[in-house]
């Protein structure tokens, strides 16, 4: 064989002729082995392979050509008599002899005995993780209820309006507390595998009802408008797990609400198929909010993640509704999409399939709250919201002006909620220039929040004669 070809090769090469004698070993044989050349070209194959060679004299090549085969397993001895795993491949030489390549797997052997540890290690701590947050949530589940009762019991006997603000906090803050700790309980059973849906009939209008009605104050508050559409030919009792599927659409709306200033949101729901009694129904819940960029998109179903480390500062959150939304909606059989843009909004989609005991055509009783959504929350604007959250645009003092007077409207009227709501959407109104109205707005924030009228109303003309300024300059400018 062609010494040249195989001295610097990983593997081990030896070569031997027909009794087994060895003719030639590669450099990788010798440091393996722990031969020097003259020391293996003294031994035979029976030294090297005592569990294969265990003849005193043969024919070799012939047993190796027939009892051994490319890919087997077995040990090499050492000269110090320690062995090691290897993998062989034989092949016969062209003058009757043959060779021999073995790969030293004990590398990877020891690798994958570690990998198969470590698996098992992070089973164990998963395991122990998951218990462990069971048992953390709903112990931390007894007080926080607790707390909630009391203040509850509390309410209903207090008079003093200042006292009954402060108890609503607590119950707000409950509340928010209850859907932390409800979101880590949901996600450490699904990464348990433990997570399961109900399959029960419910009434799909009166769900949408109760999630819209759920979402209308704060939308309000918030003075901004919401389009409701929902497809007709949705059948009205479905069957699958109505508490998922709201708290997937729950989410998506919290969300839009959360991050829309100014503007709009709508919510559309349509169904894509039914065939039998399995119905796929898609929605889709638009805004036109703060908006996610490209790059940013692809953080958002990740776990304990948000796009911006300040949008945890500014708005809260633990990075887990949309990790748990998405796998939902996966376990729904279904598929989520976003599209958005930075500053311009963003739209969620998703689609899910549940079941009907109804046909297509057979009628239903829709809800009286249904019949009158659109009234209710009005009509959609589905242009100028760039125009008004450009700064000195015709819409944008347009809107400034009106958020302004409804500004100064709350601090008389005391309403200091709606008053501190109004205040960050003329932040939103003006953030091209917000760096020249930093000053004036933190002096009106910290006036509304300690409810101080006369320090609010000066800080609201002082923003006011800001804007103002500004305005002029723009017009000299353009002029």
């Amino acid at each position: 064989m062609n010494a040249g070809v195989t001295r610097d090769t990983v593997e081990l090469v030896l070569a031997f002729d027909r009794n087994g004698a060895i003719s030639y070993g590669n450099s990788s044989a010798l440091e393996k082995l722990g031969y020097t050349q003259e020391e293996l070209l003294s031994e035979s194959m029976c030294a090297v392979f005592r569990q294969e060679f265990q003849k005193d004299d043969g024919n070799y090549i012939d047993f190796c050509m027939t009892d051994l085969k490319d890919g087997e397993e077995t040990v090499m001895y050492r000269k110090n008599n320690a062995c090691f795993p290897v993998m062989l491949r034989i092949a016969q030489d062209e003058d009757g002899g043959g060779y021999l390549l073995a790969e030293d797997i004990a590398y990877r052997k020891n690798t994958d005995v570690r990998i198969r540890q470590l698996k098992e290690e992070e089973e164990a701590n998963q395991k122990a993780r998951n218990e462990f947050t069971a048992n953390v949530t709903h112990e931390l589940r007894t007080p926080v209820n607790g707390i909630k009762g009391h203040v509850m019991a509390l309410s209903e006997n207090v008079q003093d309006e200042e006292v009954k603000k402060t108890l609503d906090i607590i119950l707000y803050c409950c509340d928010n507390m209850s859907a932390i700790i409800n979101n880590i309980l949901d996600f450490s059973k699904m990464e348990a595998g433990k997570f399961t849906l109900e399959e029960k009939e419910f009434d799909f209008y009166k769900m949408m009802d109760q999630i819209i009605a759920t979402h209308t104050v704060t939308i309000t508050k918030k003075e901004l408008q919401l389009r409701v559409h929902i497809d007709e030919t949705i059948p009205q009792l479905m069957i699958g797990d109505e508490l998922r599927v709201g708290q997937i659409l729950n989410n998506l709306l919290s969300n839009a609400v959360k991050f829309t200033a100014v503007g709009q949101i709508s919510v559309d729901v349509s169904k894509t198929m039914q065939a039998g009694d399995e119905v796929e129904l898609f929605f889709m819940v638009k805004d036109s909010g703060i908006g996610i960029s490209m790059e940013e998109q692809d953080k958002l179903f990740q776990s304990f993640k948000q796009v911006d480390a300040s949008i945890t500062r500014r708005f809260g959150g633990t990075g887990l509704g949309l990790s748990i939304t998405k796998q939902l909606v996966e376990m729904m059989n279904g598929t989520i999409h976003v599209e958005s843009e930075k500053g311009k909004g963003s739209c969620f989609s998703f689609s899910v399939r549940l079941r009907t005991g109804q046909n297509v055509d057979e009628s239903r009783d829709m809800s009286e709250t249904y019949r009158n959504w659109n009234h209710l929350t009005g009509s959609m604007e589905e242009s100028g919201h760039e125009e008004r959250l450009t700064f000195g645009t015709k819409e944008n003092r347009e809107e400034i002006k009106k958020r302004l007077e409804k500004l100064v409207l709350s601090i008389e009227l005391g309403s200091w909620e709606k008053a501190e709501t109004l205040t960050q959407t003329i932040k939103v109104l003006t953030q091209d220039r917000e760096s020249d109205l930093k000053r004036p707005i933190l002096q009106l924030d910290m006036a509304l929040r300690k409810e101080n009228y006369e320090k609010s109303i000066a800080a609201y003309e002082r923003m006011k004669d800001a804007l103002a300024v500004m305005f002029a300059e723009m017009e000299e400018v353009v002029s």
